[in-house]
């Protein structure tokens, strides 16, 4: 018996059936944004490496095939990540504050002061449980474009230690 999903996903379109097949062109793609995210956070630790002033406030986690890299604080009740969109092409930053609305509210209430010291516009998000502010930066393509990425990482920890700075300003970190 085919199940309900591959159904509905057959009736709307030929390339969403497919999908649902799990067919080689959808798992190759997949597979290499998997590749192309592990290769940048390698990437990252290796320049992390180099820098440090940003290994005095942050320990770079292990390369993973996620979308982003967390940087704990001094809290476990929030934290930075490092952020690649490789479909969208651009790199970014984020407070994440995975359960405690005052401190995500707090953070969003200081959206400006966030966007003034990092030269990005702020992305404030407040969802059932976690809140916080992401940045990005537009006009950063990830895949196929290796010999830039030194280039975004270096921004990104920048960035990092800039939040940081602002986080203290704010009363969130020592």
């Amino acid at each position: 018996m085919t199940p309900v999903w591959r159904g509905f996903l057959a009736s709307l379109s030929p390339s969403c059936s497919a999908a649902a097949r799990g067919c080689e062109g959808g798992k190759r793609s997949f597979r290499d944004a998997q590749r192309t995210r592990l290769a940048y956070w390698t990437l990252y630790q290796e320049v992390a490496a180099k820098h440090p002033e940003f290994l005095e406030e942050f320990v770079p986690h292990k390369a993973a095939t996620r979308l982003y890299s967390d940087l704990r604080l001094d809290s476990p009740a929030y934290h930075i990540a490092l952020l690649i969109n490789t479909q969208a092409g651009r790199t970014g930053i984020e407070f994440y504050v995975p359960s405690d609305k005052t401190i995500g509210h707090l953070a969003i209430a200081n959206k400006e002061l966030f966007e003034e010291r990092l030269g990005l516009a702020a992305e404030p998000f407040d969802a059932r449980k976690a809140s916080g502010v992401r940045f990005y930066k537009d006009d950063h393509p990830i895949k196929d474009n290796e010999e830039a990425w030194p280039g975004y990482i270096e921004e990104q920890l920048a960035w990092a230690l800039e939040m940081k700075k602002v986080l203290t300003e704010i009363g969130l970190t020592v």
